[in-house]
């Protein structure tokens, strides 16, 4: 009797076929190139792949050992060429957050720096800065941004509306600000554009809504402190919460209540001090006083620092000390203490927050550009300068106060 085993002369030729399939499928099935971005690329090199191993298979198709081994090395592949792909637009995505993260923070400084210069343009020099402002809020990291928070606005509708308000008296118009944040922020980025395109219409801006004087130069000076400079603040900061840049800028930020704490920075002239401090108290501000606070075992700078969490800065630059480059006539200096903590509180709070009173023919650093001088007299000039200055800062001002 004899007896053919046929089962397992199939199992051998099925596993013939297997290892001839496994050296069919050695080295390279197949190039693939595609676009990791492009989801239709990505499918496309998953087709190619899948392609290339039925063609390399085809002669075995009815053998279910190799037609497994197939569908598992496609999976294998597929899984491959998606993770390249998640793994490529990552770094494409990283890359991207890198570069904002060292181009942001150097456009919005770039905008902080403009504003300021604005603050104390005249009238030609004005055209420059604001043409560079508009050019900075439409920066390729910044367009998306700007294009959403101007969209749907109608500017000259506002505009209209505004003008439609004014009165006998010149800069009697007011303006009717939108109530939404966002909507406020792309106003103005609209109207920089208009300014930035039309010179003129910023100067009859200025004149309809923000009058001073007869002069262009005032007019546009003031209409920049109340209107650029808390955009300019506001607008960083809405920057940085929708890109999550950080980066430490010198425009006010908003004051509030607890911010109302000014530091007196004063030589010797006692007299001047106490006139800014009262005036400062009839504002309802706190002025901070050095030699007023307990030492309590304490160094003068330490002493800065522990009272510095105030919101604003008036520096008293009187005539108290003399000095001279070598060889040169001798001239009033302040004191060298008070240029110290003029230095130290611009560079703790930001220009925007620092004003620098000077008394009479006085020598003053050269190097502090876009610090306000204003000139301190017993006639009380000064006051309308530090109240401006306030209240471009973020600070609500009683003019009926400084005006007395």
């Amino acid at each position: 009797m004899s007896l053919r085993a046929t089962g397992f002369d199939k199992l051998q030729k099925d596993l013939n076929d297997v290892d001839r399939a496994f050296r069919s499928l050695e080295g390279i099935i197949a190039t693939l190139r595609f676009d990791p971005n492009e989801p239709a690329s990505v499918l496309s090199a998953i087709g190619q792949m899948e392609n290339a191993i039925d063609e390399k298979t085809a002669h075995y198709g009815r053998n279910a050992m190799v037609q497994t081994i197939a569908a598992q090395l496609k999976e294998k592949y597929r899984a491959q060429i998606e993770e390249r792909a998640a793994v490529a637009r990552t770094k494409k995505e990283a890359g991207g957050m890198n570069r904002s993260a060292v181009e942001l923070p150097t456009i919005l400084r770039q905008i902080e720096n403009t504003v300021t210069d604005l603050r104390w343009a005249d009238s030609s020099s004005f055209v420059r800065h604001i043409k560079k402002l508009s050019r900075l809020l439409h920066a390729n990291e910044l367009e998306p941004i700007s294009a959403e928070l101007t969209g749907g606005i109608d500017l000259d509708g506002w505009l209209n509306e505004g003008r439609a308000t004014k009165g006998a008296m010149v800069g009697s118009a007011e303006l009717d600000w939108p109530a939404d944040h966002n909507s406020e922020l792309g106003t103005v980025i609209l109207l920089v554009d208009r300014f930035a395109e039309d010179a003129e219409s910023a100067i009859d801006f200025a004149c309809t809504f923000y009058y001073r004087g007869r002069k262009f130069s005032q007019n546009l000076q003031n209409m920049t402190g109340q209107v650029l400079v808390p955009f300019a603040r506001d607008y960083i900061d809405f920057v940085k919460q929708k890109t999550g840049v950080v980066e430490a800028t010198t425009l006010p930020a908003k004051g509030g209540p607890a911010a109302r704490k000014v530091f007196v920075v004063h030589g010797h002239d006692e007299a001047a001090r106490e006139s800014v401090a009262r005036f400062l108290e009839k504002l309802n501000f706190e002025p901070i006083i050095l030699h007023e606070q307990a030492n309590q075992g304490r160094t003068i700078i330490e002493k800065v620092e522990a009272h510095s969490d105030v919101g604003f800065a008036v520096v008293l630059l009187t005539p108290d000390d003399e000095g001279n480059a070598k060889g040169q006539q001798a001239h009033a200096r302040a004191r060298q203490n008070v240029i110290l903590e003029l230095g130290y509180f611009i560079g703790r709070l930001g220009r925007s927050r620092v004003i620098a009173l000077k008394q009479g023919d006085i020598e003053i650093p050269s190097d502090f550009h876009g610090v306000v001088y204003e000139p301190f007299a017993s006639g009380g000039a000064w006051k309308s300068a530090v109240g401006r200055e306030l209240q471009a800062a973020g600070f609500t001002i009683d003019w009926n106060v400084v005006m007395k």
